[in-house]
């Protein structure tokens, strides 16, 4: 069982089809997988094998794409840490890791000399921008690894939005069974074309037999992103199939509404990394005529858990999201299983659960649980389940604010403030003032702008006082930028708020 083989199988079955395009190349399946086996080839003849754990820093491009499945066919172990987490962190993970080999943009290799410490078990090290050259003349077969079902495949490393980042150990089994869930999820056939706007999508897709075309854009700062390129990408390509962080997707609907422009051919769009607001399943719903927003729920250690879409939401659910119920994520897919545990934080179960964090003994006991015979993850946030199985998500575990006896929960207290005009997000927090714990809320406005107006004030006091959950507020903050997470740029890092206004006071 090897990950590789999914793709293999594509191009004996698709051979002439168009399989990758990244700015102005492209390769058919056949051609993609003569290149992994080159590849391959040329990572055994520098040393790379079956076990050797290689630290990838490559753009989302086909050497990242043909690398990852090359070291998948090898029996190596890609390691993929997101540069947009920031030095420190990214140094501390490669540390943390201990990567034998080092395939790199030159940057990185720059970076590895003048910080010998955290790269001092790196023996290999390979410039990401050489290899295709360098491996030209290797040969077009290869024979593929054939690894066990709970053999490691790759380490993932979480984007540490509430923590430090930590590698997860993933299996071959485990990406097989994503990549089929995903399929099952969106009716993906190789007759659908993807847009991969989270470079890691593009792996699963191919694996499928779709046609991706990688968008030019910097994967680690998707609200950066010219949305303009992408809707072009889009139409252009007639894609049917595209995913990525929200924070992408809200600048691209912005702009099909300011133009006036449909994407009749999307079918499926999906966003994931943090809560969508309902705003963006309406001006979607303006865009897609033939298609739907759709916002799977999961983890990095266990991905995907549930799946729903923008249609589901706008007809059942959001009428009770508007009134503080929190956001429905909707019922678990195929293979998981999730439940309640401690009174409200939620577990999973089920073939993509990972069972470990790669060197990480102790993080790796408080998050995996026993119940039944089985494992479980505690995915480390807050909800319940309904009468009717959904998952209804009310945010993160570290940010709950426990008064005593009372908990308030971040996602239903946000979502309606967030409908007052003007208001970008808002973040509930419970700061230490005066050695109490006071509940505030902090306010990021649409223009940037932090003068608390008397207006503003009074419609915020009166949202709060509308509903019973959201009473106990008892301040409110102005902040012009919130801090979100290096991966997606969305989740919001209230910690760093409450430290904030802490500082205030203290």
């Amino acid at each position: 069982m090897n990950t590789a083989s999914l793709l293999e199988n594509q191009a004996k079955s698709l051979p002439d089809k168009k399989a990758i395009v990244y700015k102005s190349e492209s390769l058919t399946f056949r051609e993609m997988d003569e290149t992994i086996n080159k590849l391959a080839n040329y990572y055994i003849r520098k040393g790379i094998k079956q076990g050797t754990k290689v630290a990838l820093f490559i753009r989302p491009s086909i050497e990242l794409t043909a690398t990852t499945f090359a070291l998948f066919k090898a029996g190596a172990i890609p390691i993929f840490i997101d540069p947009g987490m920031g030095l420190k962190s990214v140094l501390r993970a490669v540390s943390e890791v201990a990567p034998d080999a080092l395939v790199a943009i030159p940057q990185v290799s720059i970076l590895s000399r003048i910080f010998r410490s955290a790269f001092t078990g790196v023996k290999i090290k390979l410039s990401s921008t050489k290899i295709r050259k360098a491996s030209m003349s290797e040969s077009t077969t290869y024979e593929m690894y054939n690894a066990t079902e709970d053999e490691m495949a790759a380490i993932i490393f979480t984007s540490g939005g509430t923590g430090k980042p930590k590698g997860v150990v993933y299996t071959h089994k485990i990406f097989i069974e994503q990549t089929r869930l995903l399929q099952e999820m969106y009716s993906l056939t190789s007759d659908d074309v993807d847009c991969p706007c989270f470079s890691l999508f593009s792996f699963f897709t191919l694996a499928m037999g779709l046609t991706s075309y990688i968008p030019e854009m910097n994967h680690s700062y998707p609200e950066k992103t010219d949305p303009a390129a992408i809707v072009s990408n889009l139409a252009d390509n007639k894609t049917t199939f595209a995913a990525g962080s929200p924070a992408l997707w809200y600048k691209v609907a912005d702009y099909c509404i300011e133009q006036n422009i449909q994407l009749p051919h999307l079918k499926s769009l999906v966003m994931f990394g943090a809560p969508v607001e309902l705003e963006m399943h309406e001006k979607w719903g303006k865009i897609l005529p033939n298609g739907s927003t759709y916002t799977p729920y999961g983890a990095s250690e266990s991905l995907p858990i549930t799946n729903i879409s923008g249609n589901y939401i706008m007809e059942n659910t959001a009428d009770l999201t508007l009134k503080g119920a929190g956001v429905c994520v909707g019922m678990a897919v195929s293979s998981a299983e999730v439940r309640i545990y401690n009174e409200d934080e939620i577990i999973v179960s089920g073939i993509t659960t990972t069972r470990e964090y790669y060197n990480e003994v102790e993080a790796t006991r408080e998050s995996k649980l026993q119940i039944d015979g089985r494992l479980w993850h505690k995915v480390g946030d807050v909800g319940y389940i309904d009468e009717e199985n959904r998952i209804w998500f009310w945010g993160r575990k570290v940010h709950v604010v426990d008064l005593g006896g009372v908990k308030m929960y971040s996602t239903p207290c946000e979502t309606v403030f967030n409908r007052i005009k003007d208001v970008k997000r808002t973040a509930l927090i419970g700061p230490k003032i005066e050695g109490k714990v006071v509940p505030s809320l902090v306010v990021e406005l649409k223009d940037g702008s932090t003068k608390m107006t008397s207006e503003l004030l009074a419609e915020l006091e009166k949202t709060r006082d509308e509903y019973e959950h959201t009473k106990p507020i008892e301040k409110f903050f102005m902040h012009k930028s919130f801090p979100v997470d290096a991966r997606h740029n969305i989740k919001i890092d209230r910690t760093l708020l409450n430290e904030w206004v802490e500082g205030k006071y203290n």
